[in-house]
C-alpha cells in the first residue's frame, strides 16, 4: 500500500499539536504513565516491541493484570501459544472483518495493518517525521517516562537539522 508522504506529514502535525484525535500525544500518555506509577492495578503498560520479543511473558502479565492468570496446567498446555496465534498480525491480517471492513466510511481497516515488524517505520517515516517523534520521546524522557523497548529514531533523522 502505497502512503502519501504529505498526508502523512500533515496528520503527524495535527497529531503533536493536539488537533487530531488521540492525540496529543505527550500529554495522552504521560497522564496514564503517571497513573500508572500510582495505581498500578489500574494502569498497565506494554510496549509493542517488548511483545514481540516476550510474548509469553507480556501476556502471562496482561492475563493477571486482568484478574484472569493462566493456571498451571493451561501453562503446560499449548493455551498461551495458542493465545499468541491468534492476536498475531498474520491471523488479524487474514480475518474477513479486517481484509473488507471499514472504521469509518473512508477509512478501511486492512489499512492497520502492515507487517508487525519492529523497526518497519522506517519504510513509511520521513526523516523530519522522524525527528519530530524523537524530539517529543525526549520530552517524554525529561517528565519520567520510561521507554524499555522504544529506540530513537536517531538513524534516520540524523540528516535533518
Amino acid at each position: 500500500m502505497k502512503l502519501d508522504v504529505n498526508i502523512m506529514e500533515e496528520h503527524l502535525d495535527k497529531y503533536c499539536k493536539g488537533i487530531f484525535p488521540f492525540g496529543p500525544y505527550e500529554d495522552h500518555l504521560l497522564g496514564y504513565w503517571k497513573e500508572s506509577m500510582q495505581n498500578s492495578n489500574k494502569v498497565l503498560f506494554l510496549e509493542y516491541e517488548g511483545l514481540k520479543k516476550e510474548p509469553k511473558d507480556h501476556l502471562k502479565r496482561l492475563a493477571e493484570f486482568v484478574g484472569c492468570p493462566f493456571s498451571r496446567e493451561e501453562e503446560k498446555g499449548n493455551v498461551i501459544d495458542e493465545i499468541i496465534e491468534l492476536c498475531s498480525i498474520k491471523s488479524l491480517k487474514e480475518m474477513e472483518v479486517n481484509k473488507s471492513g471499514k472504521y469509518y466510511p473512508w477509512f478501511e481497516n486492512k489499512a492497520l495493518f502492515r507487517k508487525g515488524e519492529v523497526g518497519d517505520w522506517t519504510n513509511y517515516l520521513t526523516p523530519l517525521m522522524a525527528k519530530r517523534i524523537n524530539e517529543m520521546q525526549e520530552r517524554l524522557k525529561e517528565a519520567g517516562f520510561c521507554f524499555t523497548y522504544y529506540h530513537n529514531l536517531r538513524a534516520m533523522d540524523s540528516s535533518v537539522a
